[in-house]
Order: structure tokens, then C-alpha cells, then sequence
């Protein structure tokens, strides 16, 4: 089971952990304010009362195995600097950071954090998107036991034809497309007789469930 670390429980931060926890993984939940983990503890695996700027504290309570630290501390840009700093040299990698504006994502990561997050203009652009094109079938929820993946093509499917794999017949999964890295060209929808090539990324559509048993093995 995935463990995650949400520093900081204001609106984001809160629907994270909730998300995260709805998903059966395990969430520590950190916020200097008791209120905030207080409402947060029935929700979370554990939920403490701290101040993330002192890296005694983070050291104490977060495990540097974690999968990831998602960090949300509102309008307060030092606070997360800091909190980025210190985990990054607890060496903690996968660091994600809700940011204000770009010069605080650029000193983010500066900083160490592997990802910024700018959950409102995300949604603007996802908004702007869907108003200006709304058949565009990118923005289509799909059903939530289905998934859209990418996977780096195993060496046993290399050299093989889309007709020997059988993946929908075989896998119940459909390939998209096909980006060959090193060429930088994208295939839509190859036909049965593409052969697959090394240094290739699969994009995959099917169940979880299916693409989870397949395992990419031929």
C-alpha cells in the first residue's frame, strides 16, 4: 500500500487527503492549526499538530520511504520553501508543491520540489478547454475503473507485430498510440502489422484491472 505526507489542510490540501483515503491508501495529514487536524483525523490514517518549518519535527513523523509529500500552505510562500528544503535534504525525491505564482514555483524547485501544483488555473485551463472544443474527447471522464496509462515498451513486446501481441484479445486493452522517444514522432492508432520498436512509450486505454493483470508481458 502507498504511503503519502499532505502538509497543510486548508481546501486543496483537505480534498487530498479525502481523495487519497476514499483510494485506501495511507495518509499522514500535518497542520499547525489543531482545528484543521482535528476535522481531518477521522479521515486520515494519522493526523498530527506541527510546524513543518522545523525539520526536527518533519524528521520525527515522516518516513523517508513515503511514496510522496504533497505540500498546500496557503498564501504563506516561506513556509513551503522551507518545508521543501528540509525534506529534500532529508532526501525525500517526489515532493509536490501547491505554488501562489511562477517566481514562487521557480524558487520551489530550486528548492527541490519534484512538481508544482496550480490547482485553480488548472481548472481554469480544463475549463477553457472544454468550453472552447467540448467534443474534444480528452476531456471526457472516463468511468473510474478504467484508465488511460502510459508504459515504456518491454523488451518481449519489441520486434513484434500488434497482430502477434494481441493485446485487445488477449489483454482486453487498447493501444492509442505510439511515441518513439528518440524520433520524437507520435502514431495514432498503428495498424495490426506495426511492429514495435525499442526506446518506444505505449499509451494504453482498458480496466485497471486488466492493464494491473497484464503487466506488460507477452
Amino acid at each position: 500500500m502507498k504511503n503519502f505526507v499532505v502538509i497543510g489542510l486548508g481546501n486543496f490540501g483537505f480534498n487530498i487527503v479525502q481523495n487519497l483515503a476514499k483510494k485506501g491508501k495511507n495518509v499522514l495529514a500535518i497542520d499547525s492549526d489543531p482545528e484543521k487536524v482535528n476535522n481531518v483525523k477521522y479521515i486520515a490514517s494519522d493526523a498530527v499538530v506541527g510546524d513543518a518549518k522545523q525539520i526536527e519535527f518533519l524528521r520525527e513523523f515522516i518516513d523517508t520511504s513515503v511514496d510522496a509529500i504533497i505540500i498546500s500552505t496557503g498564501l504563506n510562500k516561506f513556509d513551503s520553501i522551507l518545508a521543501v528544503h528540509h525534506l529534500n535534504m532529508m532526501g525525500i525525491k517526489n515532493i509536490i508543491v501547491k505554488a501562489v505564482d511562477d517566481t514562487h514555483a521557480q524558487i520551489l524547485k530550486i528548492m527541490g520540489a519534484a512538481e508544482i501544483v496550480f490547482p485553480e488555473k488548472d481548472i481554469a485551463d480544463w475549463w477553457a478547454n472544454k468550453l472552447a472544443d467540448p467534443n474534444l474527447i480528452e476531456h471526457l471522464p472516463l468511468a473510474s475503473d478504467y484508465s488511460i496509462v502510459e508504459f515504456a515498451c518491454p523488451d518481449g513486446f519489441t520486434g513484434k507485430s500488434l497482430k502477434d501481441l494481441q493485446l485487445r484479445t488477449k489483454y482486453k486493452v487498447l493501444l492509442i498510440a505510439v511515441k518513439d522517444i528518440l524520433k520524437d514522432e507520435f502514431l495514432l492508432m498503428p495498424e495490426a502489422n506495426y511492429k514495435l520498436k525499442p526506446d518506444t512509450i505505449l499509451l494504453l486505454m482498458g480496466k485497471k484491472s486488466d492493464i494491473r493483470r497484464m503487466k506488460l508481458k507477452p
